[in-house]
């Protein structure tokens, strides 16, 4: 009787352990997971970077092998305790105060990251890491999915240490089901939530079964084409994604995460972060295990995912050239401010004493006199503008509307132009290369945008004029003048092209400055004294000399006022209100229609005094002279 017990016992005790084995995912021993994340893997294309601290993606997917074991990298504790070359054992249950400290400085990376990556992970394959997995609250889908860690995350908000995913989702209750059906649906991770889509959409490229990964350069957000994308994270703060102009595919090895984080796969159970403690954005990430879909795939996905990301215009759109270049100033200035607080602190309030310094100098209101073709100060010559522009607004709606128009047909040719449309190969959505998009854009603005808006400021300068010598003018009429006589936009768009091309390179900026200040009135100088485009702008330089630093500070400030700041306001209406960009750019067209008329009527007033002040006839020599 005592043998049939214990028999029995056993037997079940068999049993059991049989039946626990099989209802749990054993990924050593199941083939299947393994043949699926093999059949599915991703390919992900990146921009292309000849060398070092060249323009491109430095980084790739890659192995944590790449940070766990090396000597440069130390695992740092809550209360100051250190291993250095940490293993994966090393990071095992460590959680909260816990962080890898990679060689470099976050706040500061210059090309120190990209240099030792290139060193840490020469001969090591690029990496993804993949699991399949269930969801508590739906057990009739797999879900199979790959992790991509990175060692440094190079956008607005920089950080060491990058853990990005995308996954795919199986009508199946099995791997070895998954193997028989296609997958459903898709959802790629981004800054916050993630992106979706149906297996069969067309914004998802593949090879074969292979899905293409487009990461966004420095954040590595993963999307599914080529594009400029708006990023948005609460932990991340707000910026301009880019997957363009990719130039080359990655396709990393698969490497099947265990069910039970043991050994060499220990790093799962750290919940500490993967980078350097900083503060704000700046701090590094948690790893997988630490994310909602890790434990929830499906209820995350339907919860946080959104059928698009939003794609941006990559020129033309006054709020969105603003958004990208705003949010990046910023953030790099609040990077720096993170990094070196009393340096940046100093010069702030060093700006803000000498635009204060500047202000004072000035006289703003005190302008009693109604004639226009006079002298100013540099203030008056600002309020002038603005109240001019408020007397006679009936007279200067056609170069308003003009403005409007044309930025506003120059964004939807844009958005054509540069919508995803297959290509030849995964590196080549839109069907163009990298440089031949780079010259169609340029070429658009130059063609589209440039001229007509200065069509626009000549006309302004027209009707500026009439309104001085006391004559009634219409729009349509000012607008026939400067059709009749070219040579004021025509100089408008060299002065602009020449300074803008010199200021965007730091050695050529000082030239960029000094012809700022020489051609600041080569506009209106040209459109009123019918000269040609070279004596337009040696006019410009004749009367501006003596005069050059106000020329530049006014000048600049105008063509500022007219260009940024509609974009400017923007950025911040988007920030502030996360309205649709077609909202913010409305309202950035509207205020530069607006703008751009009130900087051109100021740098005619600025023409007329610098006028009064070099045509002033010589003193007659007294008798005793």
């Amino acid at each position: 009787m005592g043998r049939r017990i214990v028999a029995a016992v056993l037997v079940a005790a068999v049993a059991a352990l049989v039946g626990a084995v099989g209802a749990a995912p054993s990924y050593a021993a199941d083939d299947a997971a393994t043949q699926l994340a093999q059949k599915y893997s991703p390919v992900v294309v990146v921009r292309d970077q000849s060398e070092a601290c060249a323009d491109g993606e430095p980084y790739v997917p890659t192995a944590v092998e790449t940070v766990l074991g090396n000597g440069d990298v130390t695992l740092i504790g809550p209360d100051g305790q250190s291993f250095d070359a940490p293993t994966a054992s090393d990071l095992a249950g460590k959680g909260e105060g816990w962080y890898l400290d990679l060689p470099g400085n976050p706040l500061d990376p210059g090309c120190d990251y990209d240099r030792w990556f290139r060193e840490a992970a020469a001969g090591t394959p690029s990496t993804v890491y993949s699991r399949v997995a269930s969801d508590p609250a739906d057990r009739g889908k797999v879900v199979l999915q790959y992790w991509m860690f990175w060692v440094f995350n190079d956008w607005n908000d920089k950080h060491e240490g990058d853990w990005e995913m995308i996954q795919l989702v199986f009508p199946a209750s099995t791997a070895e089901e998954a193997l028989t059906v296609a997958p459903e649906s898709t959802a790629f991770a981004q800054h916050e939530g993630s992106e979706v889509a149906q297996w069969d959409a067309d914004k998802v490229h593949k090879d074969g079964d292979h899905v293409a990964v487009y990461p966004g350069q420095g954040s590595h957000a993963a999307y599914y084409t080529q594009a400029q994308w708006f990023g948005k994270s609460a932990a991340a703060g707000f910026g301009c994604d880019s997957t363009m102009a990719m130039g080359r595919e990655v396709r990393p090895e698969v490497v099947m995460l265990p069910e039970t984080p043991t050994g060499d796969f220990a790093w799962l159970t750290f919940t500490g972060r993967w980078g350097q403690k900083a503060p704000s954005f700046n701090n590094g990430p948690t790893g997988p295990s630490s994310k909602t879909q890790w434990a929830e795939p499906v209820q995350w996905q339907l919860e946080q995912g959104r059928p698009d990301a939003v794609p941006l215009p990559t020129i033309g759109g006054p709020s969105v050239t603003g958004f990208c270049e705003l949010t990046q100033a910023v953030s790099l200035l609040f990077v720096d401010l993170l990094n070196s607080p009393g340096i940046v602190l100093g010069v702030i309030i060093g700006a803000l004493m000498l635009l204060a310094f500047v202000a004072a100098r000035t006289d703003f209101f005190n302008d009693d006199d109604p004639t226009i073709d006079r002298r100013r100060k540099a203030g008056q010559i600002a309020v002038a503008s603005l109240d001019l522009m408020r007397k006679k607004t009936g007279a200067f709606w056609v170069p308003g509307l003009i403005v409007m128009g044309s930025v506003a047909f120059n964004l939807l040719v844009a958005r054509i132009l540069v919508r995803a449309t297959p290509g030849d190969t995964l590196t080549d959505v839109n069907g163009l290369s990298e440089q031949v998009t780079g010259a169609v854009l340029t070429i658009l603005v130059s063609l589209l945008l440039l001229p007509v808006v200065a069509f626009a400021m000549a006309t302004t300068v027209e009707i500026v004029d009439a309104i001085a010598r006391g004559r009634e003018i219409s729009g349509p009429v000012a607008f026939h003048r400067v059709l009749v006589h070219p040579g004021g936009w025509v100089v408008a768009i060299i002065a602009y092209v020449v300074v803008t091309l010199m200021a965007s390179t730091w050695w050529l900026l000082p030239i960029a400055l000094y012809l700022l200040a020489r051609w600041s009135v080569a506009l209106p100088a040209t459109e009123l004294e019918d000269e040609g485009v070279r004596a337009g702008l040696r006019r410009s330089s004749q009367i501006t000399k003596g005069h050059r630093l106000r020329a530049a500070l006014l000048g600049g400030f105008l063509v500022w006022l007219a260009f940024s700041l509609p974009a400017s306001i923007g950025a911040i209406v988007l920030l502030v209100t996360g309205w649709p960009f077609w909202t913010t750019n409305l309202i950035a067209l509207v205020i530069a229609a607006v703008l751009v008329p009130v900087a051109t009527i100021g740098l005619t007033l600025l023409y007329y005094d610098l006028r009064s002040r070099h045509d002033v006839p010589d003193p007659v020599p007294s008798a005793a002279g």
